[in-house]
């Protein structure tokens, strides 16, 4: 009775100590996109880590505003550890000194990563997809193959979802206009090109209904009020699985795909608990975690083969899918996104 009672005592101070001790750890603070996105990172990669090293995370919700971070590092208050970030932004604030940079040693074998999903100051959170999606309840007729058919309110009638800015929004104009998406910034960069793609963008202009937030763009889908929208991938692939819904995302139309970067704030007094998490987070096997439970792929190349069959063919990175992809272009819009922004935001309100 006694050994019984001294090796519950044991288990129960051993307990006791673990508790303690990931009390006593100062919790990373972490900020990302909010919703399913956080969910699934939460559920298949920050509990693995706390249950393994005993730190806590704190998950914090942003849109993706450099500007914060910025106002942090200059008033010297910094409440951010690791921020996923887009990855034009992660450029700007790289640049600008507002994030360490990252060595092999922390990122791993740069070639073990898909192109565009490795920075110096940043590791892939995740690579997602814009893509056409219709809704086959309300779609009269033939189902749309390509961007060009998007535009074609003759061939396929109905209302079409669009989001209301420029980036995103010029690059699938080129597409309709029947620019190949590998050639889709080499046309934007000639003189004209930009026009061209508005002018593609008057004749669809009539018939769109704008949107500017996810949840606004389903829900006008799942509504008939549009029969097809630009949306992104992993919220369809959500309401095709987990709802039923009668979607369709039509890769072969061509798409874009972008990355979010995990970056670690310089300065922040978690700075060298954010690296040795993003250390531990450049492993494979714990980089796939996410990717298992939210249809966005990878930055490195074993983990998504890490992700089940079933699943992967869900991921714009898919070989299946990826072959009808290109990348956004960073540059591009570093240098021009201020600009036709301002230009998009006046033609919207003709």
């Amino acid at each position: 009775m006694n050994i019984k009672l001294g090796y519950v005592a044991a288990v129960l101070g051993a307990s006791v100590m673990t508790s303690a001790a990931a009390l006593a750890a100062d919790p990373i603070t972490v900020v990302g996109w909010g919703g399913n996105w956080d969910k699934a990172y939460k559920e298949g990669v920050w509990s693995v880590y706390t249950a393994k090293t005993g730190i806590p995370i704190a998950l914090e919700e942003w849109g993706g505003e450099l500007a914060k971070v910025r106002a942090q590092v200059q008033a010297n208050n910094i409440t951010y550890d690791v921020v996923s970030v887009e990855s034009p932004n992660l450029e700007v604030g790289c640049a600008e000194g507002l994030f360490v940079k990252l060595s092999p040693e922390i990122t791993g074998d740069p070639s073990k990563y898909f192109p565009g999903t490795l920075h110096e100051c940043g590791v892939a959170s995740d690579t997602w997809a814009t893509i056409l999606t219709y809704n086959g309840d309300y779609l009269k007729g033939e189902a749309p193959k390509s961007w060009a058919d998007y535009w074609n309110v003759e061939k396929i009638p109905g209302k079409r979802g669009m989001l209301a800015q420029a980036q995103y929004t010029l690059e699938n104009a080129m597409l309709a206009d029947g620019v190949a998406a590998a050639d889709v910034y080499t046309e934007l960069r000639k003189p004209g090109g930009v026009d061209r793609a508005f002018a593609m963008l008057d004749k669809i202009k009539p018939h769109v209904v704008w949107w500017t937030s996810s949840s606004q763009a389903l829900q006008n889908l799942a509504s008939g009020e549009v029969v097809m929208t630009d949306q992104y991938n992993a919220r369809i692939t959500n309401d095709i699985v987990n709802e039923k819904k009668n979607y369709h995302i039509v890769w072969e139309a061509g798409f874009f795909y972008g990355t979010d970067m995990w970056a670690v704030v310089k300065g922040s007094a978690g700075e060298q608990a954010g690296l040795d998490l993003l250390k531990w987070f450049s492993i494979p096997e714990n980089q796939a975690g996410f990717s298992k439970l939210y249809a966005y792929g990878t930055g490195r190349i074993e983990a998504a083969e890490l992700v089940p069959a079933e699943w992967r063919k869900h991921l714009p990175t898919a070989p299946d899918h990826v072959k009808y992809g290109a990348t956004y272009d960073d540059a591009f819009w570093v240098e021009n996104k201020e600009a036709l922004e301002a230009r998009f935001k006046a033609w919207l309100a003709k």
